[in-house]
């Protein structure tokens, strides 16, 4: 979407049947991948059109499949300038991008009206209805790419090529409170179970992006080619990150440039700028319309996990996470 233009209006009842209609057409006629197994469906998913498949030990969903997304993975070709931010989702992702684009942009940075998933698109998923992204082969150079696929799923092109890979991950019990809120706030997801029976479906590796541990695994195993920031390092020690992303992209950074990209990124002044914060998703369609289901950005704290965990139920989660990672 070229900056300073509206997002598409909501759909009227009329387009929404419609679209609906042809959807489950194109549901019906799609064809697993090789290597493709459907999960059970979970009916805590208001959304009866979502399935969700393993893929080569991942899981993805009825999206990925209709749009042919593993063959889009496949024949990437990556650019020796791309700089890729990857991710478990809900792990600090939007945080990390709105950084790293302001380190690659520098002065040139100044606040654009333009949505943070048209400047940093997402890899993951070629452009569907309701889900439009900007197609990344036509992106000038350096293109800003954001993925949540695990290690062992990126094209290979992108560890050959030269490409830039920074990876951000989480307190997990943190990334299950947030991620259990996205799935109740995305209307193609439209999760209405309880927080324990997401968690429960969380450690089983049953969500988009799942199994969450060997996500983390799969990065930090190559920590020799990529450049692994946390979330909890991006609140404790910012300006540190940035100059660590700017030195690691091979981009000058002064200390007057990083206290303003500093202020820029931090939480409070992002959740009120529309270029990131999503609030275009509600007028798309994309997020449910109701402000108590939720928001993209929510909190952006570090310990939230303990509104909803008990201290042993916390520790129990903490462990299981780092029996492999």
């Amino acid at each position: 979407m070229p900056e300073g233009t509206d997002p598409p209006a909501a759909p009227t009842p009329e387009q929404e049947a419609a679209y609906l209609e042809a959807l489950d057409r194109k549901i019906a006629a799609m064809t697993l991948p090789e290597g493709c197994e459907p999960l059970p469906l979970d009916p805590n998913y208001k959304s009866v059109r979502l399935r969700h498949y393993r893929y080569k030990g991942t899981v993805i969903n009825t999206w990925h499949v209709m749009a042919g997304a593993p063959e889009h993975w496949r024949r990437f070709s990556a650019r020796p300038t791309d700089v890729f931010v990857a991710s478990f989702p809900k792990s600090g992702t939007t945080w990390l991008q709105e950084l790293v684009w302001q380190v690659v942009h520098q002065e040139q940075s100044k606040q654009t009206d333009e949505p943070l998933e048209y400047r940093f698109p997402l890899f993951d998923m070629p452009s569907v209805e309701r889900m439009r992204f900007k197609e990344i082969s036509e992106m000038s150079d350096p293109r800003l790419i954001k993925t949540h696929l695990p290690y062992h799923l990126l094209p290979e092109s992108v560890w050959t090529s030269g490409a830039k890979v920074l990876y951000v991950s989480r307190d997990p019990r943190d990334v299950c409170v947030s991620y259990y809120h996205f799935c109740r706030m995305v209307n193609f997801n439209s999760y209405r179970g309880t927080f324990a029976e997401f968690r429960d479906a969380f450690q089983k590796g049953e969500m988009m992006y799942g199994p969450y541990r060997e996500h983390v695994k799969g990065y930090r195993d190559h920590a020799g080619q990529v450049l692994c920031v946390t979330y909890e390092e991006l609140h404790q020690d910012r300006v540190g990150c940035i100059k660590r992303v700017a030195e690691f992209l091979g981009r000058p950074m002064t200390d007057e440039l990083a206290q303003t990209i500093f202020q820029r990124t931090s939480f409070a002044e992002m959740k009120k700028n529309p270029a990131v914060n999503y609030t275009h998703w509600q007028k798309e369609g994309v997020a449910h319309p109701e402000k108590e289901v939720g928001a993209f950005m929510r909190k952006g704290k570090v310990g939230d996990w303990t509104n909803y965990f008990t201290q042993e139920e916390g520790d129990a989660l903490l462990k299981w996470s780092q029996q492999l990672v």
